[in-house]
């Protein structure tokens, strides 16, 4: 398996961005802390798993915190925003001040040990 650059990572975002209809946080500094992370674990795992979450590190029981994650959709409907940060709903910035921290969706059964 190739690792993944920095830079194929960032099209990914941006690609998954542009055809979900979402944005993207506008903090650079941000943002590439969350590239980077989902670049590692892409390289770790073999899949671009969720940087903000615990991993089985198996695609399988984690097939549901691969970016971007099954919840992400309900977390933009509801709060504006992904629970990373990293996607945001359209007007964002327009009905926001500032990213926060929102409830995790994910049960707590398909948590790691």
């Amino acid at each position: 398996m190739a690792e993944k650059t920095l830079q194929e990572t960032e099209n990914f975002v941006r690609s998954v961005a542009e055809h979900k209809g979402w944005i993207l946080n506008r903090d650079e500094d941000f943002i590439g802390h969350l590239i980077e992370g989902l670049r590692v674990n892409y390289n770790r795992y073999g899949f671009y798993q969720c940087p903000c979450r615990d991993s089985y590190g198996t695609r399988e029981k984690d097939k549901d915190i691969m970016c971007p994650c099954d919840y992400a959709q309900a977390d933009i409907d509801e709060f504006g925003q992904c629970f990373c940060g990293l996607y945001l709903a359209p007007d964002f910035y327009e009905t926001h001040d500032d990213i926060d921290g929102i409830p995790e969706r994910r049960p707590e059964d398909l948590y790691p040990d």
